[in-house]
């Protein structure tokens, strides 16, 4: 599914006017009806609600989808209901008037902020749901009095929060202390919105649905929106099968360097994550001085003592992941100048990230995928992270073609980013996942995947969507796991897709 930005979600809007003869008062009608049923299926189990609902409009197109729906629960025999009109009279785009003037036409409560401010804030204090229909995604800048108040008394109230399409507030370049409405589910219409997304966004949305609006199937996969949502099952669709005569040096070779004194965790959770995602074979080549630490315990894993001298052939290896607890040393910055000269393809993470800045190297050739979290991405960008917070996905994809890489920008959110612009997230929202040691577990099956055959962009996507899953399953399992809890997982996940 694709992921709309602003500009594309008004021209979708547009454009199903325009060519499909489709009028704003349908669309209206379509989201309102459609919403109201989605969220009674979901937050309801299909029953009718129960407790006071108050459905605040504001004066646009979100405004009227929470009268139509404020209609429908009217309809639908809800009479414990109010209207708030936050900022004025409805001007959306269907019928200014129509759909508040049904609405008391049916004898809803009616009223007014901030002119009825304290008879608002007593509704909106004793309700049970509320509805959020203030503002949308053609906010430009952070919301102000009246309705940065109004927005204040939503959220002081104990009621279930339900956001209309976006919660009032939340837009491109939200910043940190901005208003927003802090929303327990939102019903986002025709395509999830990209800015639901960003990292100072997230945490007001609740779980988010897409509401069908009835927007035209042409308009909805226009392969010029470059965005598109990444799930926790997308890795199944992107597997090939493994041909049953196939043996070890069949299904790939990876050569990973990772580990020095105090990280060899990070290179044994890699190196092992990467031999449970079908590489045949998986080498890891280790300092002198941590060798004889972490050689003995390897089983599957082929231990091999690192010299920066002559003596690795590239030709016998099928990928290379490079930069788990690696460290910084010079030496290390030229080897890894070495392995980009070599042809070879694979996964740059953690310190070889840092290295990689120092070598000043861009063009990657279209063969890499590099896995920085915000603060990696800071040091290898030189933007501030703070910056890079504000958008994540627009940085990752200017750094995937300025270096001609695929990026996986990690976080709660992960962008996947393509040379060509186009981008995935995955909305992971998982916290049990922020432990020690899970990008190492994301880096090794990426680079497991790229060992047995998958191009850059389906290898990073592939590693994305399977770490997720088993995040999950993780989670469920365990609570709070380790690392290396995901392990087995991985095997036993992908088990079940052959």
């Amino acid at each position: 599914m694709k992921l709309a930005g602003t500009e594309a979600m008004a021209l979708i809007d547009a454009r199903s006017r325009e060519l499909y003869a489709m009028p704003s008062l349908i669309l209206m009608e379509n989201a309102g009806i459609k919403a109201w049923s989605l969220f009674l299926e979901q937050a309801c189990g299909g029953a009718a609600p129960a407790g006071g609902m108050v459905f605040v409009a504001g004066r646009g197109n979100n405004g009227g989808d929470a009268l139509v729906m404020a209609r429908q629960a009217f309809l639908g025999g809800v009479r414990e209901l109010s209207v708030i009109l936050a900022g004025g009279p409805p001007q959306a785009a269907s019928d200014p008037g129509k759909d508040l003037a049904m609405c008391e036409s049916l004898g809803i409560e009616t009223l007014a902020y901030p002119a009825q401010a304290e008879q608002c804030r007593g509704r909106l204090a004793g309700a049970r749901w509320i509805f959020d229909g203030v503002a949308g995604t053609g906010l430009r800048g952070a919301l102000r009095a009246p309705l940065a108040e109004c927005v204040d008394a939503m959220n002081a109230s104990s009621a279930r929060r339900i956001a209309i399409d976006v919660p009032s507030g939340v837009r491109d370049g939200l910043r940190p202390g901005d208003p927003a409405v802090r929303a327990d589910l939102t019903l986002t219409m025709g395509l999830p919105k990209l800015s639901l997304y960003l990292p100072h966004a997230r945490g007001f949305c609740g779980r988010i649905l897409v509401v069908d609006v009835g927007f035209p199937p042409p308009l909805l996969e226009d392969p010029s929106i470059p965005g598109e949502a990444l799930d926790e099952g997308s890795w199944r669709g992107l597997l090939a099968p493994i041909p049953i005569g196939a043996h070890k040096g069949t299904r790939g070779h990876l050569a990973v360097f990772a580990g020095s004194p105090g990280t060899t965790g990070a290179a044994s959770l890699a190196a092992c994550a990467a031999a449970r995602s079908r590489a045949g074979l998986v080498s890891l080549f280790l300092d002198g001085e941590v060798y004889p630490l972490l050689a003995p315990g390897l089983r599957s894993v082929m231990a091999r003592r690192w010299d920066p001298g002559p003596g690795f052939d590239p030709s016998a290896y099928s990928a290379v992941l490079v930069g788990p607890g690696w460290g910084l040393i010079p030496a290390k910055e030229r080897w890894l100048a070495f392995l980009l000269s070599t042809g070879l393809a694979g996964v740059i993470d953690a310190d070889a990230l840092t290295l990689l800045g120092r070598l000043g190297v861009l063009d990657l050739g279209g063969r890499w995928v590099l896995t920085p979290h915000p603060g990696e991405f800071a040091r290898l960008s030189g933007l501030p992270r703070e910056e890079i917070l504000l958008d994540p996905p627009a940085h990752a994809v200017s750094m995937a073609a300025s270096r001609n890489a695929v990026v996986v920008l990690k976080g709660a959110c992960t962008c996947v980013a393509a040379p060509s612009g186009r981008f995935w997230i995955l909305d992971g929202c998982n916290p049990a996942l922020a432990t020690g040691g899970s990008g190492d577990v994301l880096a090794g099956i990426i680079a497991g995947g790229m060992a047995s055959g998958m191009p850059p962009l389906e290898a990073a996507l592939f590693g994305v969507s399977l770490h997720a899953r088993v995040g999950r399953i993780a989670r469920r399992l365990r609570g709070w796991f380790l690392a290396e809890d995901l392990l087995p997982l991985v095997s036993r996940t992908l088990g079940r897709a052959d």
